[in-house]
């Protein structure tokens, strides 16, 4: 029994075949599965030289290697399966230069490896991870410079004493001739992007913006312009937090596709040039890996403006291919800011191209209070009336004094119609958890009938406060502006009419 074990185990050894058709030195175990091979012509390889990893030496010419596995029941250990190929290459001449098979470290293994291209990912072994006791390596060299043969090994028992093997060879050649010519006349034609034509018309509706022209060869997918909201500008590189700058005032987004060969780098810096011949500082400016993973996704995502953003902005990772910078110009009306990021997903898709131009000013105030006429007149045609000169501090109930011109004129509207009786009613925007904000809402409408009630002797039946948070929009809750008219106290008739 112990004879036809170690008979089979030695059949599954190293096998030296000098001649063999596939130009090895070391032959594949036939018996054993092949996880990868790598094949080249003329390649440069450092080979290790000593057990320490302090010399190498680099070896041109033609490359050869796999990577094999041989299963448990051979019983071959790493350490026999080196030991044997060390052997069998003395014999035939070669010089074994470095050799470990017991207590070996990785790290002059690995430095020799991580420190030159490896072909194909030929080492798909875990010597990185592998146990000081588990696994050994060789290098040997034969012949004379100009013509050297050198191999270099890995062996590892793995799961299961399962035995990895991972062997290159480098046989040394001089460089092939590839019979490549070289005009000598050749002349560098400048690049011209005038001449390009978009490939799309552009998407209904849309329009560039009249401060600046789109790039040659370019459509619009997407833009969209809101009067006024808040933007967060990008100002430095992402680190922990995301440095911005909120400005506000008219925003408007375009979102353009460019032909693929312009390529995002073309325009990220045609347009840095044009802004700054226009007056413009530029305040920031990065590339995908100096930018920060996700600066720009992290930034617009929880904004209005992400689905004005018609780009794969949710992708643009440090590994991306994209540009991003921001720039400002101060004029007599005010402050006008430009963002701009460009990228392109591998060649052959066209550049994504999106621009925010933020042209900053106040916003308007307009008159909030109603008069008690026009009150009664809104609920005798509809029922009722939004209110939007009662104001509250930021997240409470409590009435700012700013709030006593409106509540006067609802108290002057209530003496004059003595038999009207109003659900006073609370309602907040969608921001913040659905009990909150009714709860607020409450709150704030029985503050109002509190008010009414202590300052302007208004008999408490004839109110009801009423909270419904964000449930009865005026607007949708997608831009400031929007949400700020669902901020509101509503007086709704509860008695049948005004008399």
């Amino acid at each position: 029994m112990f004879k036809k074990a170690f008979a089979y185990s030695c059949a599954l050894l190293p096998i030296l075949a000098m001649a063999n058709s596939d130009g090895l030195i070391v032959a594949k175990n036939d018996s054993a599965k092949t996880i990868s091979s790598a094949q080249y012509e003329y390649v440069p390889v450092e080979i290790m030289m000593d057990n320490e990893g302090g010399q190498s030496v680099e070896i041109t010419g033609q490359y050869k290697s796999y990577v094999q596995q041989q299963g448990n029941q051979t019983g071959i250990s790493y350490s026999h399966y080196l030991e044997d190929l060390a052997n069998k290459l003395i014999a035939q001449g070669f010089t074994v230069a470095a050799k470990c098979l017991k207590d070996c470290s990785t790290k002059p293994y690995r430095k020799t490896i991580d420190d030159s291209f490896r072909y194909n990912n030929i080492y798909q072994v875990s010597y990185t991870s592998a146990r000081s006791n588990r696994f050994g390596y060789l290098s040997a060299i034969k012949g004379e410079v100009g013509n050297r043969q050198t191999i270099q090994v890995f062996a590892q028992n793995g799961h299961r004493n399962v035995l990895l093997n991972a062997y290159e060879q480098v046989i040394e050649t001089q460089m092939p001739n590839s019979g490549i010519t070289v005009a000598s006349n050749f002349e560098i034609k400048q690049l011209d992007f005038t001449s390009l034509k978009a490939s799309k018309k552009d998407a209904i509706g849309s329009v560039d913006h009249p401060m600046i022209e789109r790039f040659p060869g370019s459509y619009i997918v997407a833009s969209a312009v809101n009067d006024f909201e808040s933007y967060p500008l990008i100002i430095g590189p992402y680190k922990k937090t995301i440095p911005t700058k909120k400005v506000s005032g008219k925003i408007t987004t375009i979102s353009y596709r460019i032909d693929p060969k312009v390529g995002p780098y073309a325009v990220h810096h045609n347009y840095i040039n044009a802004l700054q011949k226009a007056g413009f500082s530029l305040i920031y400016e990065c590339s995908a890996k100096t930018c920060g993973n996700y600066a720009i996704r992290d930034n617009i995502k929880n904004t209005i403006h992400a689905k004005n953003h018609e780009a794969d902005f949710y992708n643009l990772t440090s590994k991306s291919h994209y540009y991003l910078f921001s720039a400002e110009k101060v004029t007599a009306q005010g402050k006008i800011y430009a963002t701009m990021y460009s990228s392109q997903k591998r060649g052959q898709y066209d550049v994504e191209m999106v621009v925010d131009i933020i042209e900053e000013r106040a916003m308007s105030q307009v008159a909030l209070n109603v008069d008690s006429d026009t009150l009664g007149k809104q609920i005798q045609a509809t029922g009722s009336v939004s209110l939007y000169g009662i104001e509250f501090d930021f997240d409470k109930h409590t009435l700012k004094a700013s709030s006593d011109k409106q509540l006067a004129e609802i108290a002057d509207f209530l003496k004059k119609t003595k038999n009207v009786s109003l659900y006073v009613v609370g309602h907040t925007d969608n921001k913040g958890k659905f009990g909150y904000n009714q709860d607020l809402s409450k709150r704030r409408a029985a503050e109002v009938v509190n008010s009414l009630v202590t300052h302007y002797k208004i008999d408490k039946q004839r109110l009801t406060p009423v909270g419904v948070g964000p449930v009865a929009p005026k607007a949708a809750n997608d831009t400031e502006t929007n949400m700020q008219q669902n901020r509101r106290v509503e007086l709704v008739l509860k008695s049948p009419q005004i008399l």
